[in-house]
């Protein structure tokens, strides 16, 4: 039974429109909930001067009417009828979104199928909106205090037989409510008084939910996520933003003709700005960072901001070098950064003081108030797609927000992704720039293929050739530098059973435990976990010795001591970069020659430019061919041209070793830089499939910790899909239904259901139909929605 007071607070949050047209404020309000959809809420009259989209509110929810936090997205005054709940009230002061970018996590909610509060929350830093809530007593005075007196109705006389202490806190109340301490203490009366006048009915308590408040877009002092020539904060202009400094050391290099007619298109979008994509496609070394700071240059000049995202922290670094050099106050975004630097940063590019924000995926979410332009370097790379909901892309992100805010967007790469590559020949609002030849004094490396376990030919180790050897060798009698790759973390990719076979597998996702030989562990790289490594099988009625397979990178420091015991090693991973600044001391130490030998995972082949490196190795470059992914072949052509490409990036001779084990046409084009020729037969083998760019796809993974509950609820999603597609478009097909790669993680087992649909809006179509229907949200199984996946693990 509904008691008294819940009546009491029902009425505080409902109001009727008894029958009649009212036209109070609305708010439509994106909660964070799992909710596809937006809530309409009546403004109440306290609140309606302070209410603006943009805003955190609280409203109530569910049929408790228990305040949540919620988005407000949108304002109007269009005429209402039926009942509407009121917002409860606000949670901070200010604005944290700009139109801009409402607009943007609205269409990422869509397009992505996420949901749209949690969407818009993951825009912004934890810092800003996750503000301590208090509950906070108001007290009003009664609308018609002659009325509770036993007067008549609307009378305007003050209500008889008050003391004096009385009057001071009906008189305290009459400009409006106020909280219950602060009444008490202006008025200057005891609880006697205010329980009497609540007895009386001249005044009533109401309660709402409050946060402290939140101050946006105030001056915010420099921190360690912020950047300037000189390791100082540097000063903007008068209107705000840095301007570049007329002593930029890099102001005197001729540009190619290539770079020129790529800046001169990309200048016509800036002024006056207009929204077009630009591909810029390069070889290594062929100047594009030199493109992006002159076009960020022209966009300073014309009073805005740029945002420029690399896919790396690493790469961010050295981009963020460069760009501070020559301009004022630069802003640095990634994901290391503590919550006091999010904060601050984040407060430095509203304020529009920061002219240029450098950063990973995030950072396309940077709240600049007169935006520009955005440049995405090195577009093809997989960190850009978010891998937590919502599953954004954040180059495509870019482009949609280059397209709301009317800026030019720049994406450069010297392999593009297929979709980009497939755009850009396509669509009316790309433009493909073509950079062919290397800037002055660059020289492309020579690339041989060294064939790996041919009988013939004797190996100094397991893991290097002869050949890569005598090239270390001479490479370290010059005294020039080496850059290694072997995309492989820790020591072996597995142990295993000399005698049964037997793999040790993860107990709580079942992937193959690999070895460190550092910490004598097995870690798991899908979830962490950890064990100490044993010596011999782990089936006691087995007993077999355990034998190293799949040697990896910290095998490959070991033979490299043995064969060259003078060199100085420098190994670059995910185990040795513990701390968030251990990766640009390492990049300093091997820039400054303190290391002759650069060894790592595949973090290395990004971006990084060092004038003294003549040698690059890849140590078993036709692993990535092996994985079951209709992207391998793309992966692994993008990644050999990106470290083949770290070599002769400055005038003399450079070699590029590729060991393999079999020579596919991916690994003979990424020898040869020739991308169009992998674009021409992937894309043709890509259409066959019906695979994106000429397709979309969907990706629903379910999830459950008893694997039979996982697997009906797949098969379960799989026909509901089906039977859906045959309402939305005869095309669309459901690809296939199993166990995921990774059949188990973090303790829950996973299946996927793969759905194909044509190009186009189509995919979007069914995946509305489905939150129609309610199947993409169960409280019984874990689903994960993505769209335009870029891993099938």
């Amino acid at each position: 039974m509904p008691t008294p007071q819940d009546d009491e607070r029902r009425q505080l949050w409902l109001i009727p429109s008894e029958g009649r047209a009212r036209t109070e404020p609305v708010a439509d309000v994106a909660l964070l909930t799992p909710t596809y959809d937006l809530a309409s809420y009546a403004i109440p009259p306290e609140l309606a001067a302070q209410v603006a989209p943009g805003m955190l509110v609280h409203a109530p929810f569910g049929r408790k009417a228990r305040p949540v936090l919620g988005w407000c997205v949108a304002v109007s005054r269009r005429p209402w009828r039926q009942t509407r709940p009121a917002l409860a009230s606000l949670a901070g002061s200010g604005a944290l979104l700009s139109p801009g970018l409402i607009a943007l996590g609205l269409w990422i909610s869509d397009y992505y199928a996420a949901f749209p509060g949690k969407t818009l929350s993951a825009m912004t830093p934890a810092g800003l909106r996750q503000v301590a809530q208090r509950r906070v007593r108001y007290l009003r005075r009664v609308a018609d205090p002659a009325a509770a007196d036993g007067g008549e109705a609307g009378a305007a006389a003050e209500p008889q037989h008050l003391t004096p202490a009385q009057s001071r806190l009906l008189l305290a109340l009459a400009d409006g409510e106020l909280p219950r301490a602060e009444v008490l203490r202006r008025a200057q009366v005891g609880e006697g008084t205010l329980a009497t006048l609540r007895r009386r009915g001249l005044v009533e308590t109401v309660t709402r939910f409050e946060a402290h408040a939140v101050e946006h877009g105030a001056p915010a002092r420099s921190t360690e996520g912020t950047a300037a020539p000189g390791g100082e904060e540097a000063k903007p202009d008068a209107g705000g933003v840095g301007t570049a400094s007329p002593t930029a050391p890099e102001d005197g290099l001729a540009l190619t003709a290539g770079q020129e007619e790529a800046l001169k298109a990309v200048s016509a979008a800036l002024s006056p700005p207009r929204f077009e994509v630009f591909v810029l496609f390069g070889v290594p070394g062929s100047g594009k960072t030199e493109v992006y700071v002159r076009a960020v240059r022209q966009a300073l000049a014309g009073g805005r901001q740029a945002i420029v995202l690399v896919p790396e922290i690493a790469l961010a670094t050295q981009v963020m070098q460069r760009l501070a050099r020559r301009f004022g106050s630069v802003a640095v975004v990634h994901s290391r950064l503590r919550e006091r630097e999010r904060r601050e940063t984040w407060r430095r590019i509203a304020s529009g003081e920061a002219a240029v924000v450098i950063g990973t995926r995030a950072a396309v979410f940077a709240p600049c108030p007169r935006l520009g332009l955005i440049v995405v370097d090195e577009e093809q790379e997989r960190s850009y797609k978010n891998m937590a909901a919502p599953h954004y892309h954040a180059r495509d992100v870019a482009i949609k927000r280059g397209q709301i805010e009317q800026a030019p967007v720049l994406i450069g790469s010297a392999s593009p992704a297929l979709e980009t590559w497939h755009n850009a020949a396509h669509l009316p609002h790309y433009r493909l720039l073509h950079l062919p030849e290397r800037v002055p004094g660059a020289r492309a490396p020579q690339a041989r293929l060294v064939l790996m376990g041919q009988g013939d030919r004797v190996q100094p180790s397991r893991l290097l050739s002869l050949d890569l050897v005598r090239a270390l060798q001479q490479t370290l009698e010059l005294r020039q530098q080496a850059v290694l790759l072997h995309n492989r973390r820790g020591y072996a990719a597995h142990l295993r059973c000399g005698r049964c076979g037997l793999v040790p597998s993860c107990v709580r996702c079942g992937a193959a435990l690999v070895f460190h030989r550092t910490e004598r562990l097995l870690k798991c790289h899908r979830c962490g976990g950890r064990t100490p490594a044993p010596e011999r099988c782990l089936d006691d009625t087995c007993g077999g010795v355990l034998e190293k397979g799949g040697l990896a990178i910290q095998r490959l420091e070991e033979e490299l001591r043995a064969v060259l015991p003078g060199a100085r090693l420098l190994r670059l991973d995910s185990d040795t970069m513990r701390h968030r600044d251990d990766y640009a001391a390492a990049l300093t130490r091997f820039e400054r020659g303190d290391a002759d030998i650069l060894l790592g995972t595949q973090m290395i082949a990004k971006g990084l430019d060092f004038p003294n490196v003549r040698l690059v190795g890849v140590v078993d470059a036709d692993a990535g061919l092996e994985l079951p992914d209709f992207r391998a072949a793309e992966h692994t052509f993008q990644l050999l041209l990106q470290v083949v490409g770290r070599a002769g990036r400055r005038e003399g001779e450079a070699l590029a070793l590729i060991q393999c084990r079999d020579v596919s046409h991916v690994i003979r084009c990424a020898m040869k830089a020739d991308y169009r020729a992998f674009a021409e037969s992937e894309l043709a083998l890509r259409a066959r499939l019906g695979y994106p760019p000429l397709g979309r796809l969907a990706r629903f993974v379910l999830s459950d910790e008893r694997n039979t509950r996982a697997r009906e609820a797949a098969e379960r999603l799989a026909e509901q899909l089906q039977q859906l597609a045959g309402r939305v478009h005869p095309e669309i097909r459901v690809v296939s239904v199993g166990a995921c790669l990774l059949p188990r993680l973090r303790g829950r087992f996973r299946h996927e259901v793969l759905v194909a649909a044509p190009p186009g809006g189509v995919l979007q179509r069914l995946l509305h139909e489905a939150q129609r229907e309610k199947l993409l949200f169960s409280r019984a199984q874990r689903i994960t929605v993505d769209v335009d996946p870029v891993e099938m693990r």
